[in-house]
């Protein structure tokens, strides 16, 4: 994904939708459940393929079977997912395999729970190589071989909304032409792990999905696979395409109030379909179907409906609501694509499906129009779709009709901001300042990086609220200490308006590993019926972004980039685009990873990590040392921040992500070749050494693409710190004070896939804004 923000007089009408896909329970084609859901079916079933033995009488919405003979070799994630990405580039009239990988396609997937089954293999066999397919990265990575996808995969989690924030991060890709042709959605595979963790967050209802109505008792897990293939509009009329829908418009926001509870009126999601309406340019008359996020819990509906009110006002009742989890169940993170795919279906035929067995009179608030009984015609020109995730996570989406004007991304912008980085904060164990963090930095490389084990609370204290942070797990509090030190470093720890309409853009590799762990291992002794629910709270990868927002009263978009050594990079690219493409003045990004004994076991199992003496085999590659931390910046456009007279340590310049596939081409080496020879500036590339296979592949891939640069500076002294490993060492450059000077960071994953990124170093002097550069204009 090369980064090229054009002017927006030259942005195209809009982003189209070419191809659909999906699988859920009525069906594994977008057609068939498109079907059943209009002939008023609804897929809950038992549930054989989860792990445990539930309850007697326990439903959801296992996914309805593939054909057996279709790559069994694959766990079931991936599976599901690559038939669905599969169909869906068939369905946008692309070839399903490409010989070649295409650098200008890219995806985002998004998930809640990734390959979280993997961990169940594993706690029942005590077998760390099945942990291989537990990151999202891996699953993208199984699920996109072979498919032309050569720009690169980025997984994003917030929770319930994943996908639909996938679409919208896939759409910043399109308008800031990063890709030419972006597969978007996500996924979540029926568990015992979901199952269990809803279950005890008593939200599961014993009968029936009965969303909005009055005595509704909760949801039904379920499981479910969306894509959706975006494009811009001149693309697709260039090469012919079927446009499915026109995408309009999206919007997102946080409540900034609740882990698990939504804003009681509903203030987060009603500014998420404020803005999506605002993008579209049109009014809420003008919508044909809400497809709501509707899950049939009390709380959940009935902010939804506060939102709903407030956004429709006197329309509310003549505008359709449908419901699709009362039908499918709630995929968590593959909802929202599965849905978007639907409203797609309901665009094309004219039809609003009535959610089944519910009746007028059983609707808790008169004045909304849910859709009941047999499915409706009408003339459809418009939808909103809306997810509302844990955390307070919004997105929502409007498509139009094909044939009908599709607003333009948004008014000229023909002087596009730059992208500052405007603050650091640094925690690692041992440094509490940036003065502390170069005099380590710069200091003699010791034989063996120092493997820490936590990082002492009276480290943390100075920036976190004690009886706050109790609950938390180490990844949320050192996510939570690092934003707060780049605030105060960017001097806007108090500038409580300003933090409100921020945005963040968090990362991390492991999450809260350990309370995964801890809750994970009880269930699969005790039962699903065992389960702790605020260790599964607090274990969603998005806990540290629901978290973020709450402390600081951030309520922007919060996403966060999960499961990839290169998920820092990403965090920080994505960042920079939606800055430099005037969708936010403000992002803190973080990137943090916190000690975990089965993560470390794990990397030292399959030969990546460093084993302890009596483990290590013979002539063995020495592995790295796993280490503990968080690096946050403040990126703040350069108008909002020279506004403030903000004092900048560098400029964003070009990014670019590429994949590695299993062909002779596609190797690693080549992948990180692609990711630098895409980028503009890329003399002194700093790299992400960190002591095994990726040191080799980085030395050739810089050799391949006619670079220099440094091997990596940052395992030597400071151990692997995985998605912050690149952070780590942007933050080398930043601290040590020299300007002027262009570098690029290098960052590689396991599963060979490469991220780069340019930056120019700039005088920093508080009060006083830079002279605007080339780069800058």
């Amino acid at each position: 994904m090369t980064d090229r923000v054009a002017s927006r007089e030259s942005f195209p009408p809009g982003i189209v939708i070419t191809g659909i896909a999906a699988a859920a329970s009525l069906g594994i084609d977008a057609d068939s459940i498109w079907h059943a859901v209009v002939a008023g079916r609804c897929g809950m079933n038992s549930m054989p393929d989860i792990e445990s033995a539930l309850p007697p009488g326990s439903v959801g919405g296992q996914a309805a079977d593939l054909p057996a003979s279709y790559r069994p070799d694959l766990p079931r994630e991936a599976r599901y997912l690559r038939w669905t990405v599969q169909h869906a580039l068939a369905d946008a009239g692309l070839a399903p395999v490409a010989p070649e990988d295409d650098p200008r396609r890219c995806a985002v997937l998004g998930t809640t729970l990734h390959g979280m089954r993997a961990g169940g293999r594993f706690l029942r066999s005590g077998d760390a190589g099945r942990l291989s397919s537990f990151l999202s990265s891996a699953t993208a990575h199984l699920t996109l071989a072979g498919l032309g996808v050569g720009g690169g995969a980025v997984t994003t989690c917030s929770a319930c909304s994943s996908s639909l924030g996938a679409v919208a991060l896939g759409v910043t890709l399109l308008t800031t032409h990063q890709a030419d042709l972006v597969v978007a959605g996500g996924y979540d595979a029926a568990s015992e792990y979901a199952w269990a963790g809803f279950n005890a967050l008593r939200l599961i209802a014993d009968g029936p999905v009965r969303p909005f109505c009055r005595g509704r008792r909760g949801m039904k897990v379920a499981e479910g696979y969306g894509i959706v293939i975006l494009e811009r509009a001149e693309s697709a009329t260039r090469r012919g395409a079927t446009v499915r829908a026109h995408l309009a418009g999206w919007g997102e926001s946080a409540d900034s109030h609740h882990l698990t509870q939504p804003h009681p009126q509903g203030d987060g999601a009603f500014a998420a379909m404020r803005q999506a309406l605002s993008r579209a340019a049109i009014s809420p008359r003008e919508l044909g179907m809400i497809a709501a996020h509707a899950t049939g819990t009390p709380d959940n509906d009935e902010a939804e409906f506060q939102a709903l009110s407030r956004l429709l006002g006197d329309a509310l009742p003549h505008v359709p609501v449908t419901a699709f989890k009362a039908f499918l169940g709630h995929a968590l993170g593959g909802a929202g694509a599965v849905e978007l795919v639907l409203s797609c279906q309901a665009i094309r035929d004219g039809r609003v499906p009535g959610c089944p067995g519910i009746a007028a009179d059983e609707i808790e608030h008169p004045s909304l129009n849910l859709a009941v009984g047999p499915t409706a015609t009408r003339e459809i020109h418009a939808t909103l779709n809306t997810s509302l995730g844990f955390g307070g996570a919004n997105t929502c989406v409007v498509l139009r009709r094909p044939g009908h004007a599709s607003a333009p991304v948004r008014g000229p912008l023909t002087d596009p901001p730059a992208a500052w980085i405007t603050g650091v904060g640094i925690l690692l164990p041992d440094v509490d300042s940036h003065a502390a963090f170069v005099e380590r930095a710069l200091a003699p490389e010791p034989d063996t990086p120092p493997r820490p084990r936590r990082i002492d609370d009276a480290a943390l204290a100075p920036h976190l609220n004690a009886r706050r942070a109790r609950r938390m797990s180490d990844y949320v509090k050192h996510t939570l200490a690092a934003a707060a030190m780049a605030l105060r470093d960017a001097a806007l720890i108090h500038d409580t308006e300003r933090l409100a309409a921020a945005s963040a853009m968090l990362a991390t590799m492991h999450g809260s590993a350990s309370f995964c762990h801890e809750y994970y291992t009880q269930v699969v002794a005790d039962g699903p019926l065992a389960a702790n629910p605020v260790l599964f709270a607090e274990g969603v990868p998005n806990a540290a972004a629901a978290h973020l927002s709450t402390t600081f009263g951030i309520r922007g978009s919060c996403q966060t980039i999960i499961g990839s050594r290169t998920a820092g990079l990403d965090a920080l690219a994505l960042a920079a685009l939606r800055v430099r493409a005037g969708d936010i003045d403000t992002a803190i990004v973080v990137a943090a990873e916190a000690q975990s004994d089965i993560v470390d076991h794990a990397y030292a199992a399959l030969g990546l990590g460093r084993r302890a003496p009596a483990e290590a085999a013979p002539r063995a590659t020495p592995g790295f040392t796993p280490s503990i931390g968080a690096v946050a910046f403040i990126v703040e456009s350069s108008r909002a921040a020279a506004a403030r007279r903000a004092a900048p340590y560098a400029l964003l310049l070009d990014s670019a992500r590429a994949s590695a596939h299993p062909s002779p081409r596609s190797g690693p080496a080549a992948a990180v070749a692609s990711a630098l020879s895409r980028l503009s500036r890329r003399a002194d590339v700093v790299g992400s050494a960190c002591g095994n296979w990726i040191d080799r592949a980085e030395r050739l891939g810089r050799r391949r693409a006619g670079v220099e640069g440094d091997p990596g500076p940052v395992h030597a002294r400071f151990g692997e710190l995985f998605s912050a490993t690149p952070l780590l060492a942007i933050s080398t450059r930043l601290i040590s004070g020299r300007t002027g000077a262009r570098f690029s960071s290098l960052c590689t994953d396991w599963t060979g896939a490469a991220s780069a990124m340019s930056l120019e170093l700039l005088e920093r002097r508080l009060g006083a804004a830079p002279q605007p550069t080339e780069a800058s204009t």
